[in-house]
């Protein structure tokens, strides 16, 4: 009757650990240029959970490039990492799209050496057009 008693514990804590255990994957990485200012990070995600993995929605996604855009509104986002890595615990699948990559200020170009910054009207044009 013990060795009973003590299968039958073993095979519960078998089922709850079956049960509780879940499986990663990782999809797809990408990677664009990397610039040599790498001191802004800029950092966004989206993820999307469904049952048995049946998902109704592909554009989860979607709105990782304005979550970027917004994080550097003054600058060019460069240097993109992607991720998509998929979850599974039990029935449930977890989809996560990762995206980070480095906001790059540029500074104004300075105009050509020789050449003056327009002033605003000559003083010819201000005279009514007489000449």
């Amino acid at each position: 009757m013990k060795t009973k008693v003590h299968f039958a514990s073993l095979f519960v804590l078998a089922s709850a650990l079956g049960l509780l255990s879940g499986c990663a994957s990782l999809q797809s990485v990408s990677v664009t240029a990397v610039p040599q200012d790498r001191s802004r990070v800029v950092e966004a995600d989206e993820a999307n959970i469904a049952l048995l993995g049946i998902h109704f929605d592909n554009s989860f996604a979607d709105g990782l490039r304005d979550q970027l855009k917004a994080k550097c509104p003054k600058g060019k986002v460069t240097g993109i990492y992607t991720k998509y890595e998929s979850v599974w615990y039990f029935l449930v699948q977890k989809r996560k799209v990762s995206a980070s990559g480095f906001c790059v200020i540029e500074a104004p170009a300075a105009p050509p050496s020789g050449v003056q910054a327009d002033s605003g009207p000559s003083s010819k044009e201000g005279n009514g057009g007489s000449s």
